[in-house]
């Protein structure tokens, strides 16, 4: 009979552990089970005996991923059954995709790299811990069990019974501590922390204690990953999570923008504006996490930039959206940047939102700059005659459009008239 090289079956599982383990431990190693210190008994097994568990904090985007370009597996492949040889090896290569990433298969590529730290199993012989480094060691051995001998057998520890909820502090635990283990991935622990929310009612307190962090870091976290799943879709890339790895820092100062003191739908407009120097960090001319900030800062006029450049049809004030969406007065002009958001989150839309945005945030940038210079007033009022100029010599055309231009105008002439009252002030 053929064995599988991702895990016996259950009932032989079983049987090889028992008969594995000795009756008098000749190694024991120490955990923390049940909030008490126990000495588990050590012992080696062969290294296809084990599953991987498929709840493996580390590869809950990927799976999502993997299964969004395998549309013809069904959406539960991954939790229907974790016996199956087929589900197990597509576990094995998702983490194996991780060994590489992390450098575990160059590091025990050196054969005076062994193993240290026993694999933890659960009574059923899943994977607690070191799933990622028993698929390594499957990659090595198998592909050549010659230069690899030292992997035909592994070291395990077997956890007395532990509910699910247990399971997932011990892994909380043992994941904490060093080893050659590589950082999760931002999007990857998120989705760790949310499904163990949902999966077992954890509340955010309980996260916080189980992964080392602040519950404002478990809120921020979740947010983040909402506002990353928001950003995909608006993409059509949904479940692509890779494509957000490197834009941690971005979704984190989208957070604290949502934070402060914005409405609803300026936010709105704010995240959809982001959303399109995300798509090419690099033309921001800084680092995007800066960026994003400046976005907010000057949200007035990367608003009136965008509304130009996207006219919208005045929407009629809706009582019960106003209502829903912060209790603006119905005597109040209703905002636009609902719609606003709605239309430059269009992927059709991103080049030119994304052009616009760092133009606004470059001349406000530059005008920073000048602002203490003493000759500052005439140089702002300069160029806003010679484009005057430009507009009254290039602009008059025929085809033209005379959308907005009024209300510019109306701005202008406002303007001029505060000028000129400070110019009367000053010479009186």
């Amino acid at each position: 009979m053929t064995v599988s090289r991702y895990g016996y079956p259950f009932e032989r599982r079983l049987k090889e552990l028992a008969a594995s383990k000795p009756t008098v431990p000749t190694a024991t190693w120490p955990m923390e089970v049940k909030g008490e210190k126990v000495e588990l008994t050590k012992f080696r097994v062969p290294i296809e005996l084990p599953k991987y568990r498929l709840g493996n904090g580390r590869t809950a985007s990927l799976q999502e991923q993997w299964l969004a370009k395998n549309a013809d597996r069904p959406t539960d492949y991954f939790e229907s059954d974790p016996e199956l040889d087929v589900v197990q090896e597509t576990q094995h290569d998702l983490l194996l995709s991780l060994v590489k990433e992390a450098g575990l298969l160059d590091y025990f590529k050196d054969k005076s790299n062994k193993q240290v730290e026993p694999i933890v199993l659960d009574e059923k012989g899943f994977v607690v811990n070191g799933n990622r480094r028993l698929s390594c060691w499957r990659n090595l051995y198998f592909s050549d069990p010659i230069e690899y001998p030292h992997f035909a057998h592994i070291d395990v520890v077997v956890l007395p019974h532990c509910d699910d909820k247990e399971i997932d502090r011990i892994e909380a635990n043992l994941q904490i501590k060093k080893d050659i283990k590589a950082k999760y991935s931002w999007e990857a622990r998120a989705m760790m922390l949310r499904n163990k929310q949902k999966q077992h009612g954890f509340t955010d307190a309980d996260l916080a204690e189980m992964y080392d962090m602040t519950e404002a870091d478990v809120k921020q976290v979740r947010s983040m990953l909402e506002t990353a799943d928001s950003y995909l879709k608006s993409r059509g890339r949904e479940h692509q999570w890779s494509e957000v790895s490197g834009a941690e820092e971005a979704f984190k100062q989208l957070h604290k923008a949502a934070k402060k003191a914005m409405s609803a739908p300026e936010q709105a407009l704010l995240k959809n504006a982001a959303f399109a120097l995300i798509d090419k960090p690099g033309t921001a001319g800084e680092r995007l996490y800066a960026a994003i900030p400046k976005i907010q800062e000057h949200l007035p006029k990367v608003k009136e930039k965008l509304a130009s450049a996207f006219p919208l049809t005045q929407p009629a004030a809706d009582p019960d959206a106003q209502e829903l969406f912060g209790g603006i007065s119905v005597r109040e002009v209703p905002d636009v940047s609902y719609a606003l958001a709605a239309e430059i989150v269009k992927p059709e839309h991103a080049d030119k939102v994304r052009q616009l945005v760092v133009e606004v945030i470059d001349t406000e940038t530059e005008l920073r700059k000048e602002l203490n210079n003493a000759g500052y007033l005439l140089k702002q009022v300069t160029d806003a005659n010679t484009r005057l100029q430009a507009a009254v010599s290039d602009g008059l055309r025929a085809e033209s459009t005379t959308i907005g231009v009024r209300q510019q105008i109306e701005s202008i002439d406002a303007n001029l008239v505060k000028i000129r009252d400070w110019l009367t002030s000053k010479n009186a």
